[in-house]
């Protein structure tokens, strides 16, 4: 290598005023870009009442709102049926053919426990022109909530959009084609109303377009985060209709690859294409008391409703639904990009190759040693895996400082952003200190040494997950360019003039990275910090040396400072975490009582007790596994609890047993709740391999797909608001099985008679979360065992 290669540090006998200019202009230009990405773009102003009767208007979507999101709706609850009756009022009003599709249906590969239900999808259909034979499109949302909290939110702003949306279809144009607006039940409980849609509704098999809307906040913009397969051609009518709304196939790739799934996972696989839409800020309301409609903006539902009419107007002007096309597509600041999916890895070898072109020209130059720019690679790998574990331990730390962080299942704060905000600051306080120390490397060095793990993932995604190769792909062409030019240049020393130069190369970077990074910080739990860290890491290594260039000699203080900062901002959560009416704590209490010995007692989940459940539990509690609780990691807080003198009978069983070849059998059990109230019932069989098949709900499921890998679980099943005259549970078993049955009956009230002397709830308490812990209320159990029979057995009562 030449003696006189460029390092990566700047010329010092460059005019002092010069590089001043230089490093502010890039400075300017970098948090500019900055702003305007992470700034997005704004919600629409939202019309009043008084809007035209075509347009969407924000003001009347609120007055659906205030009904539905007026308190927890919970399938089965008094405020569900009052819900679920103004929605087909209102649809009525509108003009549509209105359905109620009540369906059983059983779900076993959604969730444990299984879930099944009779569900209550409440559907409508507006008629297009006759003659008129444009696309069907179907716009969807849930109209059930979680019974902790009242829904406002997830997702009674989408619904109440989607009733406005209706009304202006019919005040507009005539429609070319029809229009299925789905209100589904029991989203919550693993999805059931739309696989029940998707299974038996004459509707369904019909093809056309879904667009569903769900929430996973109480605040934000939309973001379309999901599209089905083929679903290209969409996308360019998204960009078309709603260009302000957030979109990446990056989204849609790694959200499908979680295996996660909305209402529209059924609809997409039963054929239909879409669009998957949501709000995802403002998680720390979610699922709880706080979703409140006044939490909900006017803004947010302004969106929601033009996107989704501007959409449903142009897609049923469609005379079909277009072949299937695959995009790449992603915002790059305000601008929507998309190209075919198939340019990914032909693009992806072609900036590949032409970086190795960069590092071997280079080579021959003698400006750069191939052994070098590999050391400069592992070290910021090395470092960068140093710095993001700053990130892994962040939660921890403050768990362990700060009990209050100790008592939520959620690992969020009151203030999420000023976590984040810490994570980064360190993350680059870390990245800082380490390029300053490599400031006298060679420049080309340093800088190829940085692409290299960006090129490496770049090529991989661009095979393996094609959807995300955008964000990889256009950042290392901009630095591929920065190579070639500074491979060109010969030996002379970098001015101050090559900053800006470098910021530009790193346009690209600025304008797809940074919205990744605060969507991903914004729905992933703040324990998995190092995930989106990793990626802030691997672009900070892609910039080098730029930021030795753009700081100079003063990059260890700006380092220092913001590693200060930042333990600042860790410190400030700690002190600064308090629970009061504002913030509520997150606490449950269970009142579980045994039928078989008529004993009761208090459960919790809660990992730290607080002066309300030590009201219930006493002074000293035990901590430990409840089999009777099967459905959430242990171990719990329990004590014992007054036993009520009408003690409850719990769940009435009735069973036959028929013999079948091979020695097996098939017992028939008619389960009954005891209580008209009760929200589910739990059914366990123990040991679960005793278990072949079971028939629930009219659906056969074989019994290795009822298993799980917890052996403890057994099969364990849950029917959600059992039918008054109770369901039939079919169990096929082995010959030599003999198993025991625990069934369990819930329901969300405590007997006032075991509370009386108590405390109520404090103000600065909540539920649990729904789905985060146990369910409170009571629950009560009993035990049966189903032994071999060789005649079959007359049903009654079990015991």
């Amino acid at each position: 290598m030449s003696d006189t290669a460029a390092t990566a540090a700047l010329e010092r006998s460059a005019s002092h005023r010069a590089a001043w200019v230089a490093r502010l202009g890039t400075a300017v230009l970098g948090l500019g870009v900055l702003l305007l990405v992470l700034r997005g773009s704004p919600l629409p102003e939202p019309l009043t009442a008084t809007a035209p009767a075509e347009r969407f208007s924000a003001a009347r979507a609120r007055e659906h709102l205030r009904f539905i999101g007026a308190g927890p709706h919970a399938i089965g609850t008094p405020r569900h049926a009052e819900v679920r009756d103004y929605l087909q009022a209102r649809l009525r009003d509108a003009g549509a053919e209105v359905q109620l599709q009540r369906e059983p249906v059983f779900a076993p590969a959604q969730g444990v426990p299984r879930p099944a239900a009779t569900v209550e999808n409440v559907v409508g259909r507006l008629r297009a022109k006759e003659g008129a034979k444009g696309t069907t499109v179907m716009v969807v949302a849930h109209y059930d909530s979680v019974p902790t909290g009242p829904g406002a939110s997830d997702n009674g702003a989408a619904v109440a959009s989607i009733l406005e949306v209706a009304r202006a279809l019919q005040q507009g144009p005539a429609l070319a084609g029809d229009v299925v607006v789905l209100f589904t039940d029991a989203e919550e409980q693993h999805l059931l109303g739309s696989t029940a849609f998707a299974a038996s509704h004459p509707w369904a098999r019909e093809t056309g377009v879904v667009l569903n809307v769900d929430a996973r906040g109480d605040a934000g913009p939309l973001l379309m985060f999901e599209v089905s397969p083929g679903g290209g051609w969409l996308v360019r009518r998204l960009a078309e209709e709603a260009p302000d709304v957030g979109a990446g196939s990056l989204f849609t790739a790694v959200y499908q690859r979680m295996h996660n799934a909305t209402d529209f996972t059924a609809l997409r696989q039963g054929g239909w294409q879409g669009l998957n839409f949501a709000n995802v800020e403002g998680t720390q309301a979610y699922h709880t008391r706080r979703e409140t409609v006044d939490a909900v903006s006017d803004g947010l539902l302004q969106q929601q409703g033009d996107t989704l009419l501007a959409l449903t107007r142009r897609i049923s002007r469609e005379a079909s639904v277009p072949e299937g096309e695959e995009l790449i597509y992603f915002n790059a600041g305000p601008v929507r990009v998309h190209y075919p999916r198939a340019w990914a890895v032909p693009l992806a070898a072609f900036w590949g190759l032409l970086f190795v072109f960069a590092v071997i020209r280079a080579r021959q130059r003698k400006q750069l040693r191939l052994w070098a720019v590999v050391r400069e690679a592992l070290l910021l790998v090395f470092v960068g895996f140093l710095a993001s574990s700053l990130a892994r331990v962040a939660w921890p730390l403050l768990r362990a400082l700060q009990p209050a962080f100790r008592a939520v299942n959620r690992s969020e704060t009151q203030d999420n952003a000023r976590f984040v905000l810490a994570v980064v600051l360190l993350v680059m306080a870390v990245m800082g200190v380490v390029l300053f120390i490599r400031r006298r490397a060679p420049v080309l060095e340093v800088a190829a040494g940085g692409c290299v793990p960006w090129a490496v993932i770049c090529v991989l995604v661009s095979i393996v997950l094609p959807g995300a190769s955008g964000l990889f792909l256009w950042p290392l062409a901009g630095m591929v360019l920065l190579l070639l030019w500074l491979g060109g240049r010969g030996p002379e020393p970098l001015t101050p003039w090559h900053v800006p130069l470098w910021g530009l190369a790193a346009l690209p970077l600025l304008l797809l990275l940074p919205s990744v990074l605060a969507t991903f910080f914004t729905v992933l739990p703040l324990e998995r910090a190092a995930v989106p860290s990793d990626l802030l890491v691997l672009g900070i290594s892609l910039l080098a040396p730029g930021w030795v260039w753009l700081w100079g000699r003063g990059l260890p203080w700006a380092s220092g400072g913001a590693a200060l900062v930042g333990l600042g901002l860790l410190g400030s959560l700690a002190v600064g975490q308090r629970f009061d009416a504002e913030h509520p704590r997150p606490t449950g209490l269970l009142y579980l009582v045994d039928a078989d010995t008529r004993t009761a007692r208090w459960v919790t989940s809660d990992a730290v007790l607080n002066d309300w459940t030590r009201a219930y539990l006493g002074s000293g509690p035990a901590h430990e596994a409840v089999d009777a609780l099967p459905e959430v990691k242990g171990p719990f807080w329990t004590a014992p609890a007054p036993a009520l003198e009408d003690a409850p009978r719990g769940p009435t069983v009735d069973s036959r047993v028929e013999p079948l070849e091979g020695g097996r059998r098939k017992v028939s059990l008619r389960i009954t709740a005891a209580h008209p109230d009760a929200a589910f019932v739990d059914v366990q069989v123990l040991p679960g391999d005793a278990v072949l098949s079971a028939r629930l709900a009219g659906q056969q499921a074989t019994g290795e797909a009822l298993r799980t890998r917890n052996a403890a679980q057994g099969v364990l099943l849950r029917y959600w608001v059992p039918p008054a005259g109770g369901f039939d549970l079919e169990l096929e078993l082995t010959a030599d099985g003999n198993p025991t049955v625990r069934v369990g009956e819930h329901t969300y009230a405590v007997p006032p008679s075991v509370t009386r002397g108590l405390p109520a709830r404090p103000e600065a308490s909540m539920s649990v979360p729904f789905g985060e812990g146990l369910d409170e209320g009571m629950r009560v159990t009993r035990t049966l065992r189903l032994e071999a029979a060789a005649t079959p057995v007359a049903p009654g009562p079990t015991p």
